[in-house]
């Protein structure tokens, strides 16, 4: 199992959830990683990367076999391939090794230039995984079909953990604490990394804490489209357009 590597260029996604079928990843994801080849990147997949949970074994088959055609050529041509588990895929921890040139792990610490970067996937800082996660995986499976209606019912329910964990900092007289994912960033951080890079939440973002230390979130591929790139230590959030030219286009948090 690695959890730690050098990789100059690397491609951090989240939350594909090929195999669910109100997911649009798998017809962007051919793309993105011939990309990825073409450029020389290795690639991250940062979690909840195949719809164990919520999608029936018929639909995660039907899709996950172009994803993984496309991630085997990566492979064939030398490039890296990490698979961090999430929430949404568990059942991978019980295959934290190497599965057909895919490295499976817990989290990854990856050293790229001078900077040292710490991916996970996010969801052992939810407040409510944490506390009860039998109770969180029933309430993810009853919600599947709500995503028919309204894709981004996982960030709805982001914002309203966000919201209680504010209104708790605030009855505590603890304030600037936006969410418990930036607490458990700083807490990285000051592990000695430079940048922390989750997914779960859905919600693409950066974040600066003090000088020099940031906080990214990657974002999603459900209907969304983020994703983190590290360049020789340079670390920035980035847009998937298929219509765009192959290198993709720098964004702003705020323009997610």
């Amino acid at each position: 199992m690695i959890i730690d590597a050098r990789r100059e260029r690397l491609l951090v996604v989240s939350d594909l959830h090929v195999g669910n079928p109100y997911s649009a990843a798998s017809r962007n994801l051919g793309d993105f990683f011939e990309d990825a080849l073409q450029r020389g990147y290795d690639v991250c997949i940062n979690g909840d990367g195949f719809e164990i949970l919520q999608a029936r074994f018929a639909s995660l088959a039907a899709d996950s076999a172009g994803v993984l055609r496309s991630l085997r050529r990566l492979v064939d041509a030398g490039r890296s391939v990490f698979y961090v588990v999430g929430n949404h895929d568990i059942a991978l921890e019980n295959f934290l090794s190497a599965w057909s040139g895919i490295q499976i792990t817990p989290f990854l610490n990856v050293t790229s230039g001078d900077t040292r970067i710490r991916i996970e996937h996010g969801h052992l800082y939810d407040p409510s995984f944490v506390r009860s996660p039998r109770v969180y995986e029933w309430l993810t499976k009853a919600a599947g079909p709500l995503l028919h209606f309204y894709p981004d019912v996982y960030r709805v329910w982001t914002s309203y953990e966000q919201l209680k964990h504010r209104l708790r900092g605030a009855l505590r007289g603890k304030q600037g604490s936006e969410s418990p994912y930036h607490d458990a960033a700083r807490m990285l951080l000051l592990r000695g990394f430079d940048v922390v890079v989750f997914g779960h939440t859905h919600q693409p973002e950066e974040v600066t804490f003090g000088p020099s230390q940031r906080y990214f979130n990657s974002g999603n591929w459900l209907r969304g489209g983020t994703y983190v790139e590290i360049d020789h230590g340079e670390v920035s959030l980035r847009r998937w357009e298929p219509s765009y030219e192959p290198a993709g286009r720098e964004m702003r948090a705020a323009g997610c």
